[in-house]
């Protein structure tokens, strides 16, 4: 669906990224660039580039969790992925938020997502189809494709996705429902999800 010139600007996040090897640092550059608010953390300390970059990395996941950011990405690697998920301190979350996967398949994560996930969590499963070499010039011209597992709150969802629809001209997203899947081609700046 396209948004109306009269449809409020995209909201300003807090994004926690799991997982801050290069491609979490490759997507953290355009979103600092874009004037979101990150956190991060990882297994290896990145807390020197981090403080470099300006924003909080947190060795402990309790801390990470408790920190309130509106979205967490994902950014870890497929075979790591249930046990990354699993090792989250769930109960930590101050408030339900979108999680976000980055991985290059989608049935897999989707499944650990919905199994591991509290229910009041949203779930958006994306796949850029970039990385650190073939998006370093920018992301325009390349592709995003997405999947809105199970969004609630459409104003994080629609900001956190607009982050790729302002880089990139191609935006495919599919919708599943009851009867029917509808894959959407989203083209060119003025469509948005």
């Amino acid at each position: 669906m396209a948004v109306s010139s009269s449809s409020p600007l995209p909201k300003t996040l807090k994004i926690g990224i799991v997982g801050f090897g290069p491609f979490g640092q490759f997507l953290a550059k355009t979103m600092i660039k874009q004037g979101h608010t990150l956190t991060a953390t990882s297994r290896s300390d990145y807390s020197q580039l981090c403080d470099r970059l300006g924003f909080s990395f947190f060795r402990g996941m309790d801390e990470f969790l408790e920190a309130e950011n509106d979205v967490i990405m994902i950014c870890s690697s497929i075979l790591s992925l249930t046990e990354v998920v699993m090792a989250l301190p769930l109960r930590r979350l101050k408030r339900p938020a979108l999680f976000a996967d980055v991985l290059s398949v989608k049935e897999y994560p989707r499944e650990v997502l919905l199994k591991v996930l509290p229910e009041e969590s949203d779930v958006l499963c994306t796949h850029p189809m970039f990385g650190p070499e073939s998006g370093k010039d920018g992301w325009n011209g390349l592709s995003f494709m997405f999947e809105r597992v199970r969004i609630r709150d459409e104003a994080i969802c629609s900001s956190f996705l607009h982050i790729f629809q302002s880089e990139v001209n191609v935006l495919k997203g599919k919708f599943m429902s009851a009867f029917q899947l509808v894959d959407l081609g989203l083209q060119n700046a003025g469509n948005v999800m």
